[in-house]
């Protein structure tokens, strides 16, 4: 079952700067059924300091898993993806998910360019994000050989 408490719980970050936005996401996880822990980032420099482990974020863990919006304060979507590579070996290899009211080819097929694996158009439906997730925390379980207990 995917939401045993003996799994290790999916580690997702979730980069949005709507409260409303984060807040309804957050809420679609809580009903997934998906053992999971969310840290939320507000804007691009916040997202990098986690994913690098800096400062307050110095004991972050590694996500699995990352929601990410297009349109932040201080930058896109594009420039984290763009910043993935400078993170050590360790920390890559997690699945993306573009979450974006942006209808923009051209925005699509650059998220391809950086290997986004999937990218969802808002408003996001609910059926379609859980699909995304319930699908992430599936390949995660049959992945991992040993998952920590909890």
């Amino acid at each position: 079952m995917l939401g045993d408490s003996r799994t290790k719980p999916m580690e997702i970050l979730l980069v949005e700067d709507g409260l409303m936005d984060a807040r309804v996401t957050i809420h679609a996880l809580r009903s997934s059924g998906v053992h999971h822990r969310v840290t939320l980032c507000r804007n691009v420099a916040e997202t990098m300091k986690f994913l690098r482990r800096e400062g307050v974020f110095a004991r972050a863990p590694t996500p699995d898993l990352l929601l990410l919006d297009m349109m932040l304060p201080d930058g896109t979507g594009i420039d984290i993806l763009e910043m993935l590579p400078e993170i050590p070996k360790n920390r890559l290899g997690l699945t993306t998910v573009v979450l974006t009211a942006a209808d923009d080819p051209a925005l699509k097929a650059r998220c391809e360019e950086l290997q986004v694996n999937d990218y969802i158009a808002k408003p996001v439906s609910e059926a379609e994000f859980l699909r995304v997730v319930r699908n992430q925390k599936t390949l995660m379980v049959h992945s991992t050989p040993t998952l920590a207990s909890v």
